[in-house]
């Protein structure tokens, strides 16, 4: 990472810095130092905090909770439809019998006194031609989408957790890195300073200044190492809440998962997904919405009740049923009714609509699980080819490494000239760097491939961080 050819290898650099700060805008400043060392959390303790605290899920909980809501609506409330009217006015006194009164009709120099009415009515649904069941079943339809919403989201949150974390273990692999070889370039410094201030005539200025330049790479790639670390931990801090911790000193290591066929994963994808899953639910909704349509070409039938009681104690109560007194009356009744819409054109290009609706929903299903096949297809692909490049870089590593342990020796004697050690540095942490890059890309290819299968392709005790005896 540190000595190669910025045309070539800076590529590889903007594609860390990409990974690591697309999941905070901007890098959070390190959180002020408190006493103790802060604990270590592995990756399955990051994700269980962020399934405990992470803000998204605990939104889609309360989606799920109005949606199981909205169930229970659709089943009592269209039995409740009761209405109670209370009211309170004043009325001229009137007297007399149902034959004779001594006030005119409309006795209004008469004393005024107060008349107060209660009065409750409702209607009971008894058939409806599949109203009702048609609005339940679009209710359960709703909680079946937010309980695939919460799995979307939380497969989300899974994977920048994970994605984050790979980050993070790849920052500090690289300065890791950057402090081995600057030691190792900073002793050739040294050494050869001392060769030109002893006035050696084999000791060469140029390759004081390639020492130099070296050194200063480092330095700045030492800053961009620590940068992605602080944005790695912003961004893990963000999505699990942990404010300080560890993780595990380990090396980063390529996941242990035993591969099936792309075919199995294609097909896991277009029958476990989170959002097909929301896609069959809404069709389910548009389903109902159709069956509601259609539904209002017929009459609601339902039971009418009604009670009321009104008194007046400043008008005598007529008692003969065929006399009416406003003031004075109790009331019960009931019956039968049918209440029909008889805008059947109006609802014919409803139910046209509904119908269209419908057959839109379906075709975005059809282009969404198209679309989930193919992404699936590019992730394995993905991870294939992350696992070929660990392999080959593994070689490189191994090969490298033998190159500059053998140059660093040689220099110490004095067998090796400054150019070469410099060339055998450059190509071990180029390849060491290429090494940790693909095994990077390829646990986060993993993580990956679990979000857009929506099942999951290993055992959770596979994403605990292994070290090496």
């Amino acid at each position: 990472m540190l000595w190669y050819n910025d045309t070539v290898h800076r590529p590889l650099l903007l594609s860390v810095l990409c990974a690591l700060t697309c999941l905070v805008p901007v890098a959070m400043a390190d959180p002020p130092e408190e006493g103790g060392e802060p604990p270590v959390r592995d990756l399955p303790e990051l994700v269980e905090a962020a399934r405990a605290t992470y803000p998204s899920l605990r939104a889609a909980d309360h989606r799920l909770e109005a949606a199981r809501a909205r169930l229970s609506e659709a089943w009592i409330s269209p039995f409740s439809q009761f209405r109670v009217t209370a009211g309170l006015t004043f009325a001229p006194e009137a007297r007399g019998t149902n034959v004779f009164s001594p006030d005119p009709q409309l006795p209004l120099d008469n004393p005024w006194r107060p008349v107060a009415r209660v009065g409750v009515e409702g209607v009971v649904p008894l058939y409806t031609f599949g109203k009702l069941g048609a609005a339940r079943d679009a209710a359960r339809a709703g909680i079946r989408a937010a309980e695939h919403d919460r799995e979307r989201n939380l497969a989300s949150v899974l994977y920048d957790v994970r994605r984050a974390y790979y980050g993070l273990q790849l920052s500090l692999d690289v300065q890791q890195m950057i402090s081995e070889g600057q030691g190792r370039i900073q002793s050739a410094y040294d050494r050869l300073e001392e060769r030109l201030e002893a006035g050696d005539e084999e000791a060469n200025e140029h390759d004081r200044y390639r020492l130099a330049s070296t050194l200063a790479e480092v330095e700045a790639r030492r800053s961009e190492a620590v940068r992605l670390e602080q944005s790695a931990r912003a961004a893990l801090s963000t999505l699990t809440g942990v404010e300080r911790f560890r993780v595990p000193e380990c090396p980063l290591e390529p996941l242990e998962v035993e591969l099936r066929p792309m075919a199995a994963y294609v097909a896991a994808g277009g029958g476990e997904r989170p959002e097909l899953g929301m896609l069959d639910a809404g069709l389910d909704a548009r389903r109902a919405e159709l069956d509601a349509t259609r539904a209002r070409y017929f009459p609601d039938l339902a039971l009418v009740l009604g009670a009321s009681y009104s008194y007046g104690p400043g008008v005598t109560d007529q008692t003969n049923p065929f006399v009416p007194d406003q003031a004075n009356l109790a009331s019960l009744g009931g019956g039968l009714v049918a209440r029909w819409s008889l805008d059947l054109v109006g609802n014919a290009q409803r139910v046209r609509r509904v119908e269209s609706l419908l057959a839109e929903t379906e075709a975005l299903a059809a282009e969404a699980r198209n679309g989930i096949a193919l992404e699936v297809r590019t992730t394995y692909l993905e991870m294939e080819d992350a696992h070929r490049r660990q392999e080959a870089w593994s070689r490189g590593h191994r090969e490298s490494r033998a190159w500059f342990v053998a140059s660093a020796s040689a220099y110490q004697v004095g067998a090796l000239e400054p150019r070469d050690l410099v060339d055998s540095v450059k190509a071990y942490f180029t390849a060491r760097f290429s090494h940790l890059s693909a095994i990077r890309d390829y646990n986060t290819a993993v993580a990956k491939l679990e979000r857009v299968t929506g099942a999951p392709v290993m055992p959770a005790a596979g994403w605990r961080t292994r070290c090496e005896e």
